[in-house]
């Protein structure tokens, strides 16, 4: 009996060494399932609410990094006067599409609409690459930005297409651009920023009630060379919705004429919606 006794406490005490080793091992495996998904609840959360976080790189150069957005409606009507009022450290040059900036604090006001619409609106034309929507900025379409290196470029970005989503994403990679973009971009490894990469499409301007959809961010490149910005909706870029960016290492000059920059647009080759349908196809 006594020896029954001593068996049953022996059984006892292993029973508890195995609770315990599967408690341990249950804690262990919940944490690992925390830490792998976390990133990704992370993501999405912040993606969904437009909280990035603080600072990411755009190019090699250290230094460079975005500062996240802030997501707001504007008014239509103030958005198409102020897209018009260049600051005095913008020098717009129609004749080459050029706009170049001599501050190191600058203030893009960008807005995204239909071609047909911009060139109406601002007596502009569009470069010869385009077919579709465009980027206005100080009333040029899709024009070349030349900026300081190092310049803290502060955007506000407002949709003013009355039917399409838009963004405004900036990059390393150049045209021409294929359908999917923002997967091209990736896989190229000129994302720039990620979180600006997948920054969020903005839904049509409410014209009816007189507002439009925008977000405003802050970017700086310290790297001298070209950079790109564009829209990832897919089809815009690859339809001729993007410009060029170029970082200028020295002083820039803004001298009459027009200074001549290494502008070098490009004409767009043709993918077409199945160049990559089979591996995107959850578009």
């Amino acid at each position: 009996m006594q020896e029954t006794g001593w068996c049953f406490v022996i059984g006892m005490g292993k029973t508890w060494i195995w609770v315990v080793v599967g408690v341990v091992i249950g804690l262990v495996v919940s944490l690992g399932l925390v830490y792998a998904v976390m990133p990704y609840y992370y993501y999405y959360y912040n993606y969904y609410y437009g909280n990035y976080p603080s600072t990411s790189p755009i190019g090699p150069g250290v230094g460079n990094y975005y500062v996240g957005y802030a997501y707001s409606t504007y008014s239509i009507s103030k958005v198409i006067k102020e897209i018009m009022e260049v600051p005095s450290y913008a020098h717009v040059y129609p004749g080459n599409n050029t706009i170049v900036f001599t501050s190191k604090d600058v203030n893009l006001l960008v807005v995204a609409m239909m071609g047909d619409d911009a060139e109406k609106m601002f007596n502009a034309t569009s470069p010869p690459y385009v077919h579709g929507d465009v980027f206005v900025i100080y009333g040029l379409i899709n024009p070349t930005l030349v900026i300081p290196a190092g310049a803290v470029v502060h955007v506000t970005f407002i949709n003013l297409d009355d039917d399409m989503y838009h963004n405004f994403v900036v990059t390393r990679v150049p045209p021409p651009y294929p359908y999917y973009v923002m997967h091209y971009i990736g896989m190229s490894g000129g994302m720039g920023p990620q979180m600006m990469l997948y920054m969020e499409w903005l839904p049509p301007a409410n014209y009816n009630a007189g507002y439009a959809y925008g977000y405003e961010y802050a970017f700086t490149i310290t790297e001298p060379g070209t950079y790109w910005y564009l829209c990832t909706y897919p089809g815009h870029a690859e339809e001729g919705m993007y410009g060029e960016i170029i970082i200028m290492g020295n002083s820039v000059s803004t001298t009459a004429p027009a200074p001549t920059y290494p502008v070098t647009q490009y004409p767009g080759s043709y993918y077409g919606p199945s160049w990559m349908g089979g591996m995107m196809g959850w578009w």
